[in-house]
């Protein structure tokens, strides 16, 4: 179910292990374990679950050279998510809890910069961010699904084929 938090198998750990030459730090690892197949709302609109990190390196090796960027990835990088296919973030480095690197397309010198001096940083970044943001969303989302149906709202649902509608943010 997507809502679900999603660890996964040791099979689909390696295959995102072989995708990349680069290794698995164990924070990576653990977090994949743990919800590498999906978390519900986190993240959502980053490819960084399972199975859409696959191929995730060869994707960042193209935007880079799109953009004429002069940075090369090494065989020791490892891209962990990319958003809306402008923007990438990479584990740099050796040792269990490796350095996260990001590259947006036409951001500052446009070339990748450090952002998170561990992976658990970045993770622990991520989540206050969209914990913060939920918290927020969240009582306006409630308060827009009690609207009668002549009422204007301002969310969006989702009509499928079979007539059924759904409620999305």
């Amino acid at each position: 179910m997507a809502d679900q938090v999603r660890g996964l198998s040791g099979d689909e750990i390696h295959r995102i292990e072989c995708d990349q030459s680069a290794p698995l730090g164990d924070a990576y690892r653990c977090f994949l374990t743990l919800i590498g197949g999906g978390a519900g709302h986190f993240m959502q609109g980053s490819d960084v679950f399972y199975p859409r990190v696959i191929g995730l390196g060869e994707a960042a090796r193209e935007l880079l050279a799109e953009n004429n960027v002069p940075f090369v990835l090494t065989e020791s990088d490892r891209v962990i998510l990319m958003h809306q296919g402008y923007q990438f973030d990479f584990l740099r480095g050796p040792g269990p809890d490796p350095e996260v690197w990001s590259y947006c397309e036409g951001g500052p010198d446009d070339v990748p910069t450090l952002s998170f001096a561990r992976f658990t940083d970045w993770l622990q970044a991520h989540v206050t961010q969209q914990t913060e943001a939920w918290a927020c969303l969240v009582p306006w989302y409630e308060a827009e699904k009690q609207k009668g149906p002549g009422d204007r709202r301002l969310y969006f649902s989702r009509r499928h084929p079979d007539g059924s509608v759904t409620d999305e943010l």
